[in-house]
């Protein structure tokens, strides 16, 4: 039985569950299968710092993300491979136990302590790296990688430019889970919502920051509708609304699984353009309004979307929009844009067993 090792990393949750996804497609072909989080297989001092950084800038400095993710990424970009050599030995060791056919990294954390491995020749098997965005970055590239699996035509375009061998480049669009099917009634009935009441969903991502929590005020105001908002793992922010809106309408929740459930029963979703996330939305036929977005990554992923159609941004009548959304029928799969990453003609599956065989 061939054997793979996926790389990922847990600060958000978005590079975890493409890794997550992609394994249970291959655990379906056969394949044997093992995630790693390279965080905590690399856990030390420095990686602790590392996220703790990470974290806070993009907490309370994200124009300083914003900057390194479009031009301060060239200074250490020559250097990354060799900066990921100082702190590879775990990762060094669990390849050799594992012994892997292959690997797939869905960060470029773990990109770069692989292909420090391969350019060394201490790992010699086949590498790949898997995206989870709608755009391109240079960082994600790596000579060592022997395929990439992408999710939009557009990257390969830009990844064949950049003269990397078309044969490398498999778009596979968003690697989900398959769509479950659930009672809506059900569903309400355990989350303590009327089954004639409208939902409007209201997220900010796995680490619950950044709401709008004038967005929240307006839309409880609207008649027949409960206000679910997902505070993730911010549970001192789900308490402090649920104080604050004591007697209203709202339903603060905190990490929710099935998210699928809550997707079956929304009539609107108000959130920051995560590549997953989004794309698991729009495989619900959910409507998507964005209202913010991390500065870098989500600022691209958000162009491609409004470009596509398949997302709104917020209007400044908040009130307005969300009335004439909640008036229309919930959107079937309507474009191609939207098949190519919800229902693409090739799978992450289909690619890794044509890698291998």
């Amino acid at each position: 039985m061939k054997k793979v090792l996926i790389f990922h990393t847990a600060i958000g949750l978005g590079h975890k569950s493409m890794a997550e996804n992609i394994a249970a497609q291959l655990k379906e072909a056969g394949l044997e299968v093992k995630l790693a989080d390279i965080g905590s297989v690399q856990r030390g001092r420095f990686e602790h710092i590392v996220v703790a950084v990470h974290k806070f800038i993009n907490l309370y400095l994200p124009f300083v993300w914003a900057w390194l993710y479009f031009w301060g990424h060239y200074i250490i970009y020559p250097f990354r491979t060799i900066i990921a050599g100082f702190n590879c030995a775990a990762a060094k060791k669990l390849i050799s136990e594992y012994n892997p056919d292959l690997i797939i990294s869905t960060q470029t954390t773990g990109s770069a302590v692989v292909a420090y491995l391969k350019s060394k020749r201490i790992y010699k098997n086949l590498f790949g790296i898997a995206f989870s965005d709608y755009h391109l970055h240079p960082y994600w590239l790596y000579k060592e990688a022997d395929f990439y699996l992408a999710n939009i035509i557009e990257q390969k375009q830009e990844m064949v430019k950049k003269g990397i061998a078309p044969e490398k480049i498999f778009v596979c669009g968003m690697s989900l889970k398959a769509r479950a099917v659930f009672d809506g009634a059900q569903v309400k009935q355990k989350l303590g919502i009327s089954s004639a009441e409208k939902v409007i969903l209201v997220g900010s991502g796995s680490l619950g920051t950044g709401f709008n929590e004038g967005l929240i005020t307006r839309l409880l105001t609207l008649p027949g509708v409960k206000v679910v908002v997902l505070c993730g793992k911010n549970e001192d922010y789900k308490k402090y609304l649920e104080q604050k809106f004591r007697g209203q309408n709202i339903l603060a929740l905190g990490f929710y699984q099935p998210m699928a459930e809550l997707y079956s029963i929304a009539d609107i979703f108000y959130s920051k353009p995560g590549g997953l996330t989004t794309a698991e939305a729009l495989q619900y036929g959910l409507t998507m309004v964005v209202t913010h977005t991390l500065p870098g990554q989500e600022d691209q992923n958000l162009k491609y979307l409004l470009n596509k159609n398949l997302v709104e941004k917020v209007s400044q009548d908040i009130l307005a929009q969300a009335r004439d959304l909640l008036a229309k029928q919930k959107p079937a799969i309507y474009s191609q844009s939207l098949e190519e990453i919800v229902n693409p003609k090739t799978s992450a599956k289909a690619a890794v067993l044509k890698i291998l065989s």
